[in-house]
């Protein structure tokens, strides 16, 4: 019976030694919790978005290549003269294609003065302990973002940006990626109402009746989308008193959801027109330089917004790293719509060679340039 009495006694004392090392482990692991947040499931991580990786995949690499040959395949045909296209970039106005260089390079500060707005609409303030990136490094993300776009294929730039905004700030990627869709949004919707009018100003008496009803029918439902959204926005609540009682609570859920990341609208409508606008006047100042366009300044500046915005909208195509083949391609019979001349090709050819110059070459130089000073900058700060 003594010996039984012991057992327990001892039992006792294990079972509650090991509830006391249970108990403090479940402290040091709540404290350790407290001190590294958890990351979020789903974030993304820097191998997935390796910028290495990515280029050396044969994803990118085959249709690079593909498209690439392709291209060559297409000059030939069209009789690409080198020598005539050097002789136009010769005679470009050096004055005005500076003027476009600069004019495209504000379109960024632009972009992030209108990233920050959408990163305090979702709640990146101070008020809740966010501080958000100075200007000029919000610049340099988004400027590194368009690097990666023009290095890989698929937009991966876009959501590169909201990884660069995690390393900075350890804010959520996915919910930062969140503002960059929101902004893709807006500059659809923007370009749009752009790009439409101005190809129905510079086309009208060459475009058949069919296709002129399709294109007013369309902006007229983009207008009217963002006159709802701005009604919706505006009158949320004489709004809500329309809808029966029983379905409220959904209409501001949707009310919420839609427009969570749009406020302060107009500010940020003006600010992503002005992005658009420097894409414009990018193209329109190139065609200036070479004289590309002829006509009346509404005409030229009606086909100069219709090439620039267009431009972009190929670029959006996820095939190869900006675009690069397929904008080309295509701008050669969008220019060919305007320009007039015995060597329409061949002008195409300078103008879209000196284009992208600026919105691609450049960026892939200087962009590899600001992309090595800021990591190694990291890398610095990591090992001080």
């Amino acid at each position: 019976m003594a010996n039984h009495n012991a057992k327990s006694n001892n039992m006792a004392t294990n079972t509650n030694a090991n509830t006391e090392t249970i108990l403090q482990s479940n402290i040091e692991l709540n404290a350790t919790a407290e001190a590294v947040p958890v990351a979020e499931a789903g974030e993304i991580t820097q191998d997935q978005l390796s910028l290495k990786k990515r280029f050396l995949n044969w994803r990118t690499l085959l249709p690079l290549a593909i498209v690439v040959v392709a291209l060559a395949i297409f000059a030939q045909r069209m009789n690409i003269e080198p020598q005539k296209i050097g002789a136009a970039l010769q005679k470009a106005n050096l004055l005005l294609f500076v003027l476009a260089f600069v004019i495209y390079y504000v379109s960024f500060g632009l972009r992030a003065w209108r990233w920050r707005i959408l990163l305090e609409n979702v709640g990146y303030t101070k008020e809740a302990g966010i501080h958000l990136p100075g200007f000029w490094k919000r610049v340099e993300i988004i400027y590194i973002s368009f690097f990666a776009n023009v290095v890989v294929p698929a937009k991966l730039g876009d959501l590169y940006r909201a990884y660069l905004l995690k390393k900075e700030i350890s804010v959520s990627t996915t919910r930062s990626f969140g503002t960059v869709l929101a902004e893709r949004l807006l500059d659809l919707i923007v370009l749009l109402v752009l790009f439409i009018p101005a190809v129905l100003i510079s086309l009208r008496e060459h475009m058949p009746a069919q296709l002129q009803l399709s294109l007013e029918l369309l902006l007229g439902a983009v207008i009217a989308g963002i006159i709802g959204l701005i009604v919706l926005r505006v009158a949320r609540e004489p709004i809500a008193k329309l809808v029966p009682a029983r379905f409220r609570e959904q209409y501001y859920h949707f009310q919420e959801g839609t427009l969570g990341s749009f406020k302060r609208l107009p500010t940020l409508a003006i600010l992503t027109a002005g992005v658009w606008v420097c894409e414009s006047l990018r193209f329109f100042f190139v065609a200036l330089s070479l004289q590309l366009i002829t006509g009346s300044l509404l005409h030229i500046t009606a086909a100069a917004i219709v090439i620039g915005l267009a431009e972009a909208l190929l670029t959006a195509l996820p095939t190869t790293g900006g675009g690069i083949g397929v904008v080309e391609a295509g701008m050669v019979g969008i220019i060919s719509l305007y320009s007039s001349g015995t060597d329409i090709v061949n002008q195409a050819a300078a103008a879209i060679l000196l284009d992208r110059s600026i919105s691609l070459f450049s960026v892939l130089i200087i962009g590899l340039i600001v992309f090595l000073i800021a990591f190694g900058r990291k890398a610095a700060q990591q090992k001080a």
